[in-house]
């Protein structure tokens, strides 16, 4: 077991990676430049993930960062994120529906075009120097990222719209119809599956009679 999968282990409890919805590494690190490929590695054992928060850490870069198709909402608050890699998270969370990136360095709002390939419904990205004292940010962003609904708690007619942390947020889950598409899917994969495997039983019978 490598060493960072021993310290997840230690601080979380024993456990089944594949068993966790949600990991949350707020804190977890003090000036973490970027992830090692150990790292990297180890989170993405964590495959079933929908929920990943490294608030806090002191990220400058998502080099190495872990790749998990599923996840649904990627929280990357208070680092030193400046934008210029944004072109990775389409790659790494091609179903990524909500994006927390505030308290960041991103001077340039056009980065965030690198995102437009995801359907993106949510983000927040206040703190950041392109948002602070620019009243037309939303407005960019929203032209920018055309599926977004919401950005900073306000939807596009400048509605306060309130929004919940992943633990609440299951009824949100439940009508996202491109996330139940892909376990219905899945669903139909098993069951045909399970098709197969009958009829091989069936055939093994009938050569043992």
């Amino acid at each position: 077991m490598s060493k960072f999968k021993q310290i997840l282990q230690s601080t979380l409890g024993k456990h089944e990676p594949k068993e966790y919805e949600e990991l949350i590494l707020d804190n977890f690190w003090e000036n973490k430049i970027a992830l090692t490929k150990d790292e990297k590695e180890g989170i993405e054992e964590y495959k079933n993930l929908i929920h990943l928060s490294m608030n806090n850490i002191g990220l400058k870069s998502l080099e190495n960062f872990p790749a998990i198709k599923n996840l649904y909402y990627l929280s990357l608050n208070n680092n030193e994120l400046n934008g210029d890699d944004l072109d990775l998270i389409p790659q790494l969370f091609p179903g990524l529906k909500k994006l927390k990136i505030s308290g960041n360095v991103i001077e340039k709002i056009n980065n965030f075009s690198k995102l437009r390939n995801l359907k993106l419904r949510k983000i927040e990205v206040k703190e950041n120097p392109f948002s602070i004292g620019n009243t037309t940010y939303k407005k960019k962003l929203f032209q920018l990222i055309p599926t977004l609904q919401i950005i900073d708690q306000e939807d596009q007619a400048g509605e306060e719209v309130e929004t919940t942390d992943y633990h609440n947020e299951e009824g949100e889950l439940e009508d996202d119809d491109d996330y139940n598409e892909e376990e219905e899917n899945e669903d139909d994969n098993k069951d045909d599956d399970k098709g197969e495997n009958s009829g091989e039983e069936d055939d093994d019978e009938g050569d043992d009679e």
